[in-house]
């Protein structure tokens, strides 16, 4: 394994290369120049990014003039863009992802899994069917009525007979569970008939 430097050689800057890079130079030297003092500060505040540009550097030593132009203005690229992305929303948003790391986390993972196991897409699928229905808050709460209902009764069943039936339809409840039932078949009906 190789032992770790402080330095490089000259020759990993290209320094004697006589790559065509006018244009792309030419952008990254516009952009540095409109944002250098920014570049140096935080140059100043992070170790990482001289590892960064070290690693850079030896890159785009075993790079052709193709590369290099490429190189060039990508990086002019990407400092115009960080410019246009510095605005007081994106460093809210950054601050709040930051608070909310650890809830992102358990997030992705929970879709990751869903990926792994073949469910993401038909999740989706799903989503865009009920996204296509033309549904309003009262039928949202009259279905987690129902679905609340049927699951209390899967857990309260037990069987009865005719005369069980009877005295069940005597309680409160069964009452007002058959007055549901009916304004439903109403409803449906007045549907059908349209």
């Amino acid at each position: 394994m190789a032992e770790p430097t402080d330095a490089y050689p000259d020759a990993a800057t290209n320094a004697g290369g006589s790559a065509d890079t006018a244009d792309g130079e030419a952008a990254l030297r516009d952009a540095l120049d409109a944002h250098g003092e920014d570049l140096a500060a935080a140059i100043e505040r992070s170790d990482e990014l001289q590892d960064l540009l070290e690693t850079a550097i030896l890159v785009a030593a075993t790079a052709d003039a193709d590369e290099i132009e490429h190189l060039t203005e990508s990086t002019a690229n990407l400092v115009q863009a960080a410019d246009g992305l510095s605005t007081a929303e994106t460093v809210a948003l950054a601050e709040d992802v930051g608070d909310s790391g650890e809830d992102l986390a358990e997030a992705l993972a929970v879709v990751l899994e869903l990926q792994r196991e073949g469910h993401l897409e038909d999740l989706v699928e799903l989503a865009k069917t009920l996204s296509a229905l033309d549904v309003d808050p009262e039928t949202v709460q009259g279905l987690n009525t129902v679905l609340g209902a049927v699951g209390e009764a899967e857990r309260e069943s037990e069987p009865v007979g005719v005369l069980g039936l009877l005295r069940g339809l005597r309680s409160r409840d069964a009452r007002a569970g058959m007055g549901y039932l009916l304004a439903l078949l109403k409803a449906q009906g007045r549907r059908l008939r349209r």
